[in-house]
């Protein structure tokens, strides 16, 4: 069978290649930054408090304008561990208080950044903080597989259906009656039948996904967030409609 390409998979496969790099490679860089936290001695002076964005409390930091070794060993090991990684520049350049804002809260950041002590509830507000990115992106890892997983399986159908269909439009070409279009048609039928329930299955696994909100990325807004550079948001179920096209203007043709 003739070869058949869907450069609007392929490019979408890339992409996916990329962002399951790139959530690997933080979700990595915050279990190491989670062990070395563990090994980073507390300190624990009386201090006023601030609510924190997770419902808890975030002790300041003592009058001590020196920061510890207990702060200083945060700030150093979140800046060798999650911004640490090969794409952070190229992703975020951000400052160390914009980063930690961003992943575990303006509060946090701002004892991070500032802060003179590593207080218990501080160094608490860190772990639940990193467990969370941890969380969110195994979780985000597990919807751009299956994201891959069913674009690979669309390409490799596509494949099989796109080289049958140009097989069958060159046997209409040299169709010598209307006996032979007949059968050339009954196999075109059911080449679309086979394309449009493909189309549906892809229809259904879009609508039908659950994303757990990740830098504000939802089951709504995912293919945006993946897609938005490409000549479709959709392009699986773009190339499989103009794989459907195709073989609906070849039946067309049978008619003559």
């Amino acid at each position: 069978m003739p070869a058949t390409t869907q450069p609007r998979i392929e490019r979408a496969l890339e992409i996916l290649d990329s962002e399951i790099t790139l959530a690997t490679d933080e979700r990595a860089a915050f279990r190491r930054f989670r062990a070395r936290l563990a090994s980073i001695d507390l300190a624990t002076p009386a201090a006023p408090s601030l609510a924190g964005t997770g419902g808890g409390t975030v002790t300041l930091g003592g009058g001590d304008p020196a920061p510890s070794e207990g702060i200083r060993a945060v700030r150093s090991a979140y800046r060798e561990t999650v911004m640490a990684t090969p794409h952070f520049e190229r992703e975020y350049d951000e400052s160390l208080r914009e980063h930690v804002a961003a992943e575990l809260g303006a509060e946090v950041a701002a004892q991070v950044a500032d802060g003179a002590r590593l207080t218990p509830v501080l160094y608490e507000a860190l772990e639940r903080g990193s467990e969370q990115a941890i969380l969110e992106r195994t979780e985000f890892l597990r919807v751009l597989e299956r994201e891959r997983e069913s674009l690979r399986e669309i390409r490799d159908a596509l494949h099989d259906c796109e080289s049958e269909a140009h097989a069958l439009s060159e046997a209409v070409t040299d169709a010598a009656d209307s006996a032979e279009l007949g059968r050339i048609d009954d196999r075109l039928a059911t080449l679309e039948r086979e394309c449009a329930d493909l189309a549906e299955r892809r229809q259904a696994c879009l609508h039908g996904r659950t994303v757990g909100s990740f830098s504000g990325v939802d089951a709504d807004s995912l293919v945006d967030f993946l897609y938005e550079e490409c000549e479709a948001t959709c392009p699986g179920l773009a190339t499989t409609t103009d794989c459907l096209s195709s073989i609906r203007a070849i039946r067309q043709r049978c008619l003559r």
